[in-house]
């Protein structure tokens, strides 16, 4: 297994060099030169899409959900599906980055908010997906926590660093490709190996679409607050812009929304089946590879595994580190193509990937850090970026007043609905907490309307 890593980095480093050669300006930086074909965008919005919480916790979350894990992804395709008529306007507003959407339509006021929650949040996830990226190196080599969190730390920020979108495209595709290939081979064993009897004698209590820890309004609340993230997300739009055109863009969105939906089929599949094991440590997905798998063929998954971390940790990575140098960076006439501004961007992706190493350090709760970042970003952002996409305007203040109180009731009805401790009557408090955050949001908005 170390010889398979070893030559996996030494594949993405090879990428990181010759994308390094391709560099020369800030908009071959950000966006390769908004040159990206069909083909290399689908591939990166998949790779980014299938990131840890889509896969190694949707699969963990089986013991509770059963195959109703696989709404993740069903939920992510509908909102890449309804981003769709949108995409052309999208990126023609559209620079580098989110922020830039935001100004275009509201203002320099609420960019200087969303240039600062963004990235806040966006390093929280980053942490994730190291903290994810140690727990799987660890479980194929013997290597202590701390070293394999600086590891994944060094390769990913190694490769952003050195080649920007021309390394995260060329890397993502690749990591796409692996990541499906995984999943297909694994269910595929996985229903050989009494997968299909298991299903035969399922029960209704892990059933899809709901059963009883899975409702109508938990499809309701995953749609507000996790699928919002695929209309309105940043890391999307960072996809978006580094297209050739508009077309290419909406093309891209439709294909990776089809790619999807098969997608959330194997992962409800193998969630409903990997709830039936006993006990065990670490990723569920890997209980499941060691049980039906043959020897030779668990490397694969586990590098499978890891492009499902670094996949999204590279783009989450640059998205953040873009709108922090777009905010910091002195405006001296265009000057996208200096050494300076380059030096910036490779130094902010640098400092953020210290910044997340440090947290993945002391904390290790993946999945619910992931969570309650999305709900925050999407109670605060979803609908003020909506509401432009549709041609609508607002005074600044109202826009920013809507991001600030619709990102508090989302963080605070994020927290109360998912700690176990608190009472029911809490819980449903902090659901409509959730909904109130998307409705106070809007409210602000159409208060402050002006012509477009």
């Amino acid at each position: 297994m170390g010889l398979i890593l070893a030559l996996y980095t030494i594949i993405l480093v090879f990428i990181a060099i010759s994308s390094f050669r391709r560099v020369s300006t800030v908009a071959d930086f950000f966006v390769a030169r908004k040159g990206a074909s069909t083909l290399a965008v689908t591939g990166s919005l998949v790779a980014t899409i299938l990131g840890g919480s889509a896969i190694i916790g949707a699969i963990d979350a089986g013991s509770e959900l059963g195959a109703a894990s696989a709404w993740f992804m069903i939920v992510g395709a509908l909102g890449l599906l309804a981003l769709l008529p949108l995409a052309k306007k999208a990126y023609a507003h559209g620079r580098y980055s989110l922020p830039d959407l935001i100004e275009n339509f509201y203002g320099h006021g609420p960019r200087t908010v969303a240039s600062i929650v963004i990235p806040v949040a966006w390093t929280g996830i980053v942490a994730a997906q190291i903290i994810a990226a140690a727990k799987l190196l660890q479980s194929f080599v013997e290597i202590d926590y701390f070293v394999a969190a600086v590891v994944a730390t060094i390769v990913f920020v190694g490769y952003t660093m050195a080649g920007g979108q021309y390394s995260i495209l060329r890397t993502d595709f690749f990591q796409a490709v692996l990541i499906i290939l995984g999943l297909v081979l694994l269910a595929i064993f996985a229903y050989v190996n009494g997968g299909s009897d298991f299903l035969a004698g399922s029960t209704a209590h892990k059933s899809f679409p709901f059963n009883e820890n899975f409702g109508p309004l938990t499809l309701f609340l995953l749609l507000l607050t996790y699928g919002t993230t695929f209309t309105a997300g940043p890391d999307i739009f960072s996809r978006l812009f580094c297209a050739r055109n508009s077309a290419t863009a909406a093309h891209s969105i439709l294909f990776a929304a089809v790619v999807l939906l098969p997608i959330a089929g194997i992962i409800g599949f193998l969630s409903y089946y990997g709830a039936s094991l006993e006990g065990g440590s670490g990723a569920r997905i890997m209980q499941i590879a060691n049980q039906v798998l043959p020897a030779f063929l668990l490397p694969l998954i586990g590098i499978s595994l890891l492009s499902v971390v670094l996949s999204s940790a590279d783009t989450t990575l640059l998205s953040s580190s873009i709108i922090l140098c777009e905010l910091l960076k002195k405006r001296k006439g265009d000057g996208q193509g200096t050494v300076q501004s380059l030096a910036l961007a490779r130094g902010m992706i640098f400092v953020n990937g210290v910044f997340a190493l440090v947290i993945a350090l002391y904390f290790n709760d993946i999945i619910g850090t992931l969570l309650l970042a999305l709900a925050v970003y999407a109670g605060a952002f979803t609908v003020p970026i909506l509401w432009g996409l549709l041609g609508f305007r607002s005074k600044s203040r109202y826009v920013t007043a809507a991001i600030t109180v619709g990102g508090i009731l989302a963080l605070i009805g994020k927290f109360a609905s998912t700690v176990a401790e608190l009472p029911t009557n809490a819980v449903l408090f902090g659901d409509a907490l959730l909904i109130l955050a998307f409705v106070v949001n809007g409210a602000l908005l159409y208060l402050g309307r002006t012509k477009a």
